[in-house]
């Protein structure tokens, strides 16, 4: 079973990806096999310069090598990757028909968080990472693109708020989502 979780950055995706350790599932960063292929394929040497860098067509040629190989992974899988990334040109979709078709996802958890949170969160990466600006716009794409990916895929959604110091809560919420999903499935 593979379940894709998303959200902006600092909304505490990764945090709650982490969580769901605890419950069996193993955590791969879709970005991370991004970034792997983007160092060998382009000469990038800083994760955050994919979104920055590298042409919308070579991108989406990224993205497309990073799924074939999530795609080969087996057991409960958790794919830690962004619904949206926002480019100088605009919001481009992390998870296209080609990426969720070679993925076949079984669900989307969508976690979001207040934006007041987000600022405070990222705020306390901001020397690891480049955070570009509005969480409150980036979330109502996010909302538009789960959409949109739900359909293509047939897979339901959980929209999850992961409020400051109730990680625990959070994480156990989606368990149960999964839990269900898997049932059913």
């Amino acid at each position: 079973m593979k379940v894709i979780v998303v959200g902006v950055p600092g909304a505490g995706k990764t945090s709650v990806a982490k969580g769901l350790e605890n419950y069996g599932w193993t955590v791969v960063t879709f970005g991370t096999f991004m970034f792997e292929i983007a160092k060998k394929d382009y000469g990038i040497t800083h994760r955050d310069h994919m979104r920055i860098k590298i042409k919308a067509n070579e991108y989406k040629k990224l993205q497309e090598k990073a799924a074939k190989e999530i795609a080969k992974l087996k057991g409960k899988i958790v794919i830690d990757t962004h619904l949206s990334i926002k480019k100088p040109e605009g919001y481009y979709p992390g998870l296209p028909e080609n990426v969720l078709k070679k993925l076949q996802p079984d669900a989307m958890v969508l976690v979001e968080a207040d934006g007041k949170e987000i600022d405070l969160r990222r705020e306390k990466d901001a020397g690891e990472r480049m955070r570009d600006g509005d969480s409150t716009e980036h979330q109502q794409v996010n909302r538009y693109f789960a959409a949109a990916c739900s359909v293509i895929s047939r897979i339901p959604i959980s929209f999850i708020n992961n409020k400051q110091g109730k990680l625990n809560e959070t994480v156990e919420k989606i368990a149960d989502f999964l839990k269900k999903v898997g049932e059913d499935g």
